[in-house]
C-alpha cells in the first residue's frame, strides 16, 4: 500500500502534494549538489585540464552501460506498478524485473571485459583507459542495483530510504575523495576506486531496503507484458545516456583534448539545473500516473506545466549569470572559456524537461515506441547542427547544437502524445515564453562574448526578473493568480 495517493486529493491538495514531495527532493539534492560540487574544484585542480576531461568521460561512460543494462525495465515497472492495487501481484512484478535486469548483466558483463582492449582503443587513447573501462565495468552490477531500489522506493514514496540512497552516495563519494586526494594523491585509477566502493556499498544497502517487497517468481508472465513497453524506452534511454559521450566525443574529435576539458567544467556546472529538474521529476513521475485516471487530471496536469515552466527558465537565468564567476572561483582561470556553453546546456535541459511533461500521453498510452521518432530526430539534428555550427561558432557551437536537438525532440515528442493520448494542454502561452526565454539567453551569450563578464551577469539578472513578471501575467489568469498568491500564504503560516 502506498503512505500517500494523490488521486484522492482535490487539485488544491494535489499540487501542496506535488510541491511538498518537490521540496523534500530538491531540499534533498541542493544537499547533494553542494557536496558533489566539491568533487568539481577538487578534481578540476587536481588534474589537468586533459586528464580532468578524461575523468568526465568514463564517468559518463558507466552511466551509459547501466542505463543499457536496465534497458527501460524502469520505466515498465513503474507504469504496470500502478495497473494492479494487490501487494504479491506488485511484488512478482517488481522480483521478475530485477532478475532480468540483473540475469542480463551477468550474461553480458564477462564479454565486455574480454573484450575490453579492443573497446578501449576506439573510446581513447590514454595509457590508463583500460584500467578505467575495467573500473567502470565493475561498478555496473551495483549501479544497477542502486537504480532499481531507488526507482522502487520513490514509486512507494519511501521517502526516507530514498534520501539515504540518493544523498547518501554523493556524500561518501565526496568524502572519500577528499581523503584520497588530499592525503593520498590518488590519480585517476584512484578516482574509478572510490567510486566503485561507494556504488558497492549502496547497491547493497539499497536490495536491503526493498527486500520486503523481493520473493522467488512463481512465472515471468509479466515479462511478457512489459517487454513490449520497455524495449523502446530501453532504446530511448541509451541513446539519452549516449548524449553525453557523443557530445564528448565531437568535443574531442572536433576541437580537441583541451576543449574537452573545458566543455565538462562547463556541462557540470550547467547540470546544476538538473537540481531544479531531477527534484521535480522525481516527484511527478509517480505523483503524475497515481492520478491520471481521474476526471479532472488535464486541469491538474496544466497547473504543474505553466508553474514548472516558469521556475526552470527563471533558475536557468539566474544559474548563467553566476556561471563565469563560479567557474573561475571553483576551477581556476585555466577554465575561464568554459562558461560560453551554460545556458545553451542548461536551456537544453529546462526544455527537454518541459517535454517530459507534455508528453505524459505517450506513457499513457502505452505506446512507447512513438518515443522513439523523436529521440531519432534528437539525435540527427544534434549531429548537423553541431557539425554545421563548430566551424563557425567552436565549443560555443556544440552547445547550441544540443539545446537545438533537445527543442526539436521536445516539439516532436509533443505531437506525438497529442495523437497517441490527447490532453487540453495549454500549450501557446507556454511555448512563446520558453521562446523568450531563449532570447534573452541568446543575447547574454553574445554580451559575454563582445564585453565582460559583469555585464553577462547583470544581464541575466535583469532577464529573470522580466521572466518572472511575464510569466506570472502570461501564463496565469486573474483566478490562478489568487489561488496562487493564497497557496504562498497557506505555505508562510
Amino acid at each position: 500500500m502506498l503512505i500517500d495517493d494523490p488521486s484522492r486529493l482535490s487539485t488544491r491538495h494535489r499540487l501542496r502534494f506535488l510541491a511538498k514531495d518537490s521540496m523534500l527532493y530538491g531540499g534533498a539534492m541542493a544537499l547533494s549538489r553542494v557536496f558533489s560540487l566539491i568533487t568539481f574544484p577538487l578534481l578540476a585542480r587536481h588534474f589537468s585540464v586533459v586528464d580532468y576531461g578524461l575523468i568526465d568521460f568514463f564517468t559518463v561512460l558507466a552511466f551509459l552501460l547501466a542505463t543499457f543494462f536496465i534497458f527501460g525495465q524502469d520505466s515498465a515497472t513503474v507504469r504496470f506498478f500502478y495497473e494492479y492495487e494487490d501487494a504479491d501481484t506488485r511484488r512478482q512484478l517488481i522480483s521478475q524485473s530485477l532478475i532480468l535486469q540483473i540475469g542480463f548483466v551477468l550474461a553480458t558483463l564477462p564479454l565486455l571485459w574480454i573484450a575490453a582492449g579492443t573497446i578501449v582503443i576506439r573510446l581513447s587513447d590514454a595509457p590508463v583507459a583500460e584500467v578505467l573501462f575495467k573500473l567502470i565495468l565493475l561498478q555496473v552490477p551495483f549501479l544497477v542495483l542502486s537504480n532499481f531500489s531507488q526507482g522502487l522506493l520513490k514509486w512507494t514514496f519511501a521517502r526516507s530510504r530514498f534520501l539515504i540512497i540518493s544523498m547518501g552516495t554523493v556524500v561518501l563519494n565526496v568524502a572519500l575523495l577528499l581523503v584520497a586526494v588530499i592525503v593520498f594523491n590518488i590519480g585517476m585509477v584512484g578516482v574509478f576506486v572510490v567510486s566503485l566502493a561507494v556504488q558497492m556499498f549502496f547497491g547493497l544497502l539499497g536490495l536491503f531496503f526493498i527486500r520486503r517487497w523481493l520473493l522467488i517468481p512463481r512465472s515471468f508472465v509479466f515479462l511478457r507484458k512489459m517487454l513490449p513497453f520497455a524495449i523502446p524506452y530501453g532504446v530511448i534511454g541509451c541513446v539519452g545516456a549516449f548524449s553525453p559521450i557523443l557530445e564528448r566525443s565531437l568535443v574531442a574529435s572536433l576541437l580537441g583534448s583541451y576543449e574537452l576539458g573545458l566543455y565538462a567544467a562547463g556541462a557540470k556546472v550547467a547540470l546544476l539545473i538538473s537540481l531544479f529538474v531531477q527534484a521535480f521529476q522525481t516527484a511527478w513521475g509517480p505523483f503524475s500516473l497515481a492520478i491520471y485516471q481521474q476526471p479532472d487530471a488535464a486541469h491538474t496536469y496544466n497547473w504543474v506545466l505553466k508553474t514548472f515552466v516558469v521556475g526552470i527558465c527563471v533558475a536557468v537565468l539566474l544559474l548563467s549569470a553566476i556561471a563565469q564567476p563560479m567557474i573561475l572561483l571553483l576551477a581556476s582561470a585555466r577554465y575561464v572559456g568554459a562558461g560560453i556553453v551554460v545556458f545553451p546546456l542548461a536551456m537544453g535541459q529546462a526544455i527537454q524537461a518541459t517535454g517530459w511533461i507534455a508528453d505524459i500521453g505517450i506513457g499513457l498510452s502505452k505506446r512507447s515506441y512513438l518515443s522513439l521518432y523523436s529521440y531519432a530526430v534528437y539525435l540527427g539534428v544534434t549531429v548537423i547542427s553541431i557539425y554545421q555550427l563548430v566551424p563557425v561558432l567552436g565549443l560555443l557551437g556544440v552547445a547550441l547544437g544540443v539545446l537545438t536537438g533537445h527543442a526539436a525532440k521536445s516539439i516532436v515528442a509533443s505531437w506525438l502524445a497529442q495523437r497517441a493520448y490527447a490532453l487540453p494542454w495549454e500549450f501557446h502561452s507556454v511555448i512563446a515564453f520558453m521562446v523568450g526565454t531563449v532570447a534573452i539567453g541568446l543575447i547574454g551569450t553574445w554580451i559575454g562574448l563582445v564585453f565582460s563578464t559583469l555585464a553577462t551577469s547583470m544581464f541575466y539578472a535583469i532577464g529573470s526578473l522580466i521572466l518572472l513578471v511575464t510569466g506570472w501575467l502570461l501564463l496565469f489568469g486573474p483566478h490562478d493568480r489568487h489561488l496562487i498568491i493564497s497557496e504562498i500564504r497557506h505555505g508562510l503560516q
